[in-house]
């Protein structure tokens, strides 16, 4: 194991200190709500995500908000394309059809995907919306990753992390850690747009403060599987049930602890008590589902405006 994978083993505990997440939310107000602040906050997001995880880097990105409609077509969109030039919105109509990720990546929310999820890693360069379109803009990989908003189903924010053809640090990254760090960044997105005020997104970054890789994945399980067991969901994750119990258990008293609530003095409080604070993290969905298949390929993309 190389160095940087090493110290990336650490990176979302790093994103989830009270520091780090305060400057996301200082960044998010302090950028103004325009196009030019935008591309602001989407730059402090490239320092941030390039500080916390040492070797990877992106040298473009879309942020977009998508709406569609239930049979999967473009009813609305807004785009922040950082690093990449103002006719690439055009080139990409001309050539919508051919993108095979971006539909996948809407029927997966939560999941951090690239082209090998929709073609082998060798055919990636011939596929044709490669060719018409990413290799004229200098785009030779891509990991995508989309979350619903809160109390919609066809209503996204979506990134789209780029990089060029020097750009050598991608193949062994892992894209859950791109799933993890990219939602701090989509909450404040979402801030940005006034989802929800000032108050919620604090209470939201309070309630990951802390958490590690490992316990972050164990709760967005246990959140997003609330008719599986602990047996079923442990056998999900790979370890033992008594792990992820006691796992539980320990966020849901520090949960209970950063709230101010009172822990049941008889020691019986659920754990599912969690399942009121930390709903928002149905945007991520379960990370150990099986990927959905689509059959068509809507005229939505990564890099649209």
């Amino acid at each position: 194991m190389n160095k940087p994978i090493l110290i990336q083993r650490h990176s979302i505990r790093r994103l989830l200190t009270k520091k780090t997440l305060k400057s996301i939310l200082d960044a998010a107000n302090d950028a103004p709500l325009s196009a030019e602040g935008d591309l602001e906050f989407s730059r402090f997001q490239q320092f941030v995500i390039h500080k916390i995880f040492p070797g990877f880097t992106y040298q473009f990105c879309t942020t977009s908000k998508v709406e569609l409609s239930d049979s999967g077509d473009i009813s609305g969109l807004k785009t922040t394309n950082l690093n990449l030039p103002g006719d690439i919105v055009a080139n990409y109509l001309m050539y919508a059809d051919l993108d095979e990720l971006s539909p996948l990546v809407y029927a997966n929310p939560g999941r951090a995907l690239n082209y090998t999820h929709v073609c082998r890693m060798e055919r990636v360069k011939e596929h044709p919306f490669f060719i018409n379109h990413c290799l004229k803009y200098g785009i030779h990989h891509a990991i995508s990753v989309g979350y619903m908003h809160p109390g919609h189903e066809n209503t996204f924010i979506a990134f789209d992390y780029m990089g060029d053809e020097h750009n050598k640090n991608w193949v062994p990254f892992s894209h859950v850690k791109v799933e993890l760090a990219s939602f701090p960044f989509a909450l404040a997105w979402l801030y940005r747009e006034g989802k929800f005020d000032q108050s919620m997104l604090e209470k939201f970054f309070l309630l990951l403060e802390g958490l590690t890789e490992n316990k972050f994945l164990n709760l967005r399980k246990y959140i997003n599987a609330p008719l599986q067991n602990y047996d079923q969901q442990a056998d999900c994750l790979g370890i033992k049930a008594s792990t992820l119990k006691e796992d539980i258990a320990i966020t849901r008293n520090l949960t209970m602890e950063k709230l101010g609530l009172r822990i049941n003095e008889k020691g019986n409080t659920p754990n599912r008590v969690l399942d009121q604070h930390f709903g928002f993290l149905q945007m991520l969905g379960d990370h150990t589902n099986e990927l959905v298949k689509i059959d068509s390929t809507p005229k939505i993309g990564v890099l649209t405006q």
